[in-house]
């Protein structure tokens, strides 16, 4: 098989484009689910608030696992790196990536859009 720049290229974009139109596909798929709340379904925002409602949730529920997600995900890390600390073992201190920063940031803006509408 030739891997010239342009096959390579061409084979980059081709995955790009699948992975585009697979994400395309989901939101879609979600969409007319209600997802998004202009469709009425199964998950639009009233259904899934009557859902959660109907079983007890409550706002301070909702805040106190928002709150308790997002500082296992702002200081999982830290204990992981304590622990391998510990153990003595070899390995070498693992550092946040930006899925890790990703996930505690939303963490954090679902815990003020709670407390927010309280």
């Amino acid at each position: 098989m030739n891997d010239s720049p342009m096959n390579q290229y061409i084979r980059k974009r081709t995955q790009s484009f699948g992975l585009s139109m697979i994400v395309m596909g989901g939101s879609f798929f979600l969409y007319y689910l209600g997802l998004f709340g202009n469709v009425e379904g199964p998950l639009s925002p009233e259904n899934i608030g009557d859902f959660l409602t109907g079983m007890g949730v409550e706002k301070i529920h909702m805040l106190m696992s928002f709150l308790s997600f997002f500082i296992i995900a702002l200081t999982w890390n830290h204990i992981f790196n304590l622990v391998i600390h510990i153990m003595g073992s070899d390995f070498k201190p693992v550092k946040k990536g930006v899925i890790s920063h990703t996930i505690w940031v939303v963490a954090l803006m679902f815990c003020a859009i709670i407390q927010y509408c309280s």
